[in-house]
């Protein structure tokens, strides 16, 4: 049999169903051919994909493309859960994302435990889809409570934080979807979850440190506080603050050292930032703060890490010898430091 070119598979989308290989021309026989030699993958029944182009995608970028696969495959259905949230290019699990899941408009179509697609049942009024990329997914508050009914804390909670950082929902909008799912399955963990969502956050590990620490038992910290000497000189803005303890949280993330968010990413810059840090942390407990850092594997195995440096901090932490200004908001006035605290809404 002649081989078929190359450039005939890449032009379909990535992955293709096989429906869409023969609305192209192509046939069975041929598709059969090419994934024997090699130059197709099957992912699926009737679910192919350009190997050398498939094998290159992470993750993340997989699981979006089988998105755009799975609502081509069937008629009246939305991306939901943990795939919507992927497709709006909120945080996302490390590594395999699983099956696609969708959500049924108008029919009681189910999927097989062998399917790639998860399709589940569940009332969907328009006001819950949006449109992104062309297709129907469901909107932002409808997605972070059914992260947040399926998936770890963590991991919701990062979902959430960033939705709520891109104006995709509000905690007013949050209560209203936890009492539309009243009764559903695993709505008490958004009633436990959604009060701990702040926009404010930066990053999974922000989102999924506090989490943790929520598990823990820990007091829910402020995010990105701003902290200034008693003469106003601005100090330095840390991830997260325990006014309760006078402790400074940071998340390192490697792209805080790396240059994620830098234009210089060489050693040199990263050894800076390095120093930066260092220096920035001394002028902090120079005011009397204790100062915790903990990375992801910190948060492995219940928090253990996490917990660890926190208890370190909070030993030699002196709250009520504090001398400081601080604000949530650089438009807001800065305020002295208080021990105790008053309590915070």
């Amino acid at each position: 049999m002649r081989r078929t070119p190359a450039d005939v598979w890449l032009a379909l989308p990535q992955p293709f169903l096989a429906s869409e290989a023969l609305a192209a021309g192509r046939t069975y026989d041929q598709l059969r051919a090419a994934c024997h030699r090699g130059d197709l993958t099957k992912l699926a029944p009737a679910l192919y994909a350009v190997h050398r182009e498939w094998a290159d995608l992470t993750p993340a970028e997989a699981h979006r493309a089988l998105c755009r696969a799975a609502v081509s495959s069937l008629d009246q259905v939305a991306l939901s859960h943990l795939s919507a949230a992927v497709f709006l290019g909120l945080p996302h699990p490390a590594g395999r994302l699983g099956k696609v899941s969708l959500t049924a408009l108008r029919s009681t179509r189910t999927s097989y435990p062998d399917d790639w697609r998860r399709v589940l049942q569940a009332d969907m009024p328009e006001s819950h889809l949006t449109s992104h990329d062309g297709m129907q997914v469901t909107e932002g508050s409808r997605t972070v409570v059914d992260c947040f009914r399926q998936l770890r804390l963590r991991h919701a909670l990062a979902i959430a934080d960033a939705a709520a950082g891109r104006g995709l929902t509000t905690p007013v909008a949050l209560q209203a979807m936890r009492q539309f799912q009243a009764g559903w399955p695993g709505v008490l963990s958004a009633e436990r979850g959604i009060p701990l969502v702040d926009g404010l956050r930066e990053s999974w590990l922000e989102s999924a440190s506090v989490a943790v620490a929520h598990e823990l038992g820990y007091p829910l910290p402020a995010s990105q506080v701003w902290i200034h000497a008693p003469d106003g000189e601005l100090v330095g803005r840390v991830d997260v603050l325990w006014f309760e303890w006078g402790v400074v949280g940071e998340a390192d993330g490697m792209a805080k050292y790396l240059g994620a968010y830098d234009d210089d990413p060489s050693p040199t810059a990263a050894g800076q930032r390095v120093l930066l840090e260092r220096n920035r942390e001394r002028r902090l407990e120079g005011l009397g703060f204790a100062v915790a850092r903990w990375g992801a594997a910190d948060l492995r195995g219940g928090g253990d890490g996490l917990a660890r440096h926190v208890q370190e901090a909070r030993r030699r932490a002196r709250p009520e010898q504090i001398r400081c200004l601080w604000r949530q908001d650089l438009k807001d006035p800065l305020q002295e430091w208080v021990w105790p605290p008053p309590t915070r809404a």
